[in-house]
């Protein structure tokens, strides 16, 4: 089984990113014994239905608000592949965290950072009762805005994280004739062996300062870095 592949789960706040998320994992039987039955309880202690992004959002105003806050790491085994998911948050406040979150993927389902794999799921469907025509219509608006972009687009699929509908089952739309979301996400490239012989891209998340000395923090995205390499900072040159 090749290694993991790095995914980052991106989107608006309140598109079903962690439900997703804690759907897939259900759907996979990685949960551990039991958390389902906790899940139900957490949901309906707050008058809720069964909520999946409660498997994942461990923090209690997570949970209060219905919202993630910070990212989440998750190894998904699936039969042909390893993924490591990471749930990033949503908001416009949170958007360090999230970029903290896409820094270190090869692929991800919203861009980010100059990722070029994408697999878009369009949530939610259960609220459109899996309608053809309104799923066809956001497809292509979708793909219109990633072609300007100028990134690969893998594959556009609808799904519905409440009922697991295309999440590793197909749903039950009789139109839909494409792949799962468990089975995009496993047919994805892993283009890291050539991203290290690629030009050195190191996005810099922080520097620090100690008296006269700097220490940049960033996590490489492509190429590498050797003692001696001269290095230009963008944008000053």
């Amino acid at each position: 089984m090749p290694r993991p592949l790095a995914v980052c789960l991106a989107g608006h706040v309140d598109h079903g990113k962690s439900s997703l998320l804690g759907r897939l994992l259900h759907e996979l039987d990685l949960l551990p014994e039991g958390k389902v039955a906790k899940l139900e309880a957490a949901s309906a202690s707050r008058g809720v239905p069964l909520e999946w992004s409660f498997a994942l959002d461990a923090l209690q105003l997570e949970r209060d608000q219905a919202v993630t806050l910070d990212t989440t790491r998750v190894h998904v085994r699936m039969p042909r592949r390893e993924l490591i998911i990471i749930d990033c948050p949503g908001h416009r406040e949170l958007v360090r965290n999230l970029v903290t979150g896409a820094a270190g993927t090869a692929a991800a389902l919203l861009r980010l950072l100059g990722i070029h794999d994408f697999v878009v799921a369009v949530n939610k469907m259960d609220a459109l009762d899996w309608s053809e025509a309104r799923f066809s219509a956001r497809r292509d608006e979708i793909a219109a805005t990633l072609a300007q972009l100028g990134v690969v687009v893998h594959a556009i699929i609808p799904t519905s994280a409440r009922d697991g509908g295309n999440i590793v089952a197909p749903p039950a739309a009789p139109w839909w004739h494409g792949p799962t979301l468990a089975g995009a996400l496993e047919a994805l490239p892993d283009e890291r062996a050539a991203m290290a012989d690629a030009p050195l891209r190191l996005p810099v998340q922080d520097v620090y300062r100690s008296g006269t000395r700097r220490v940049v923090a960033g996590r490489v995205a492509q190429g590498a870095l050797r003692a001696g390499d001269e290095v230009m900072v963008l944008p000053s040159g």
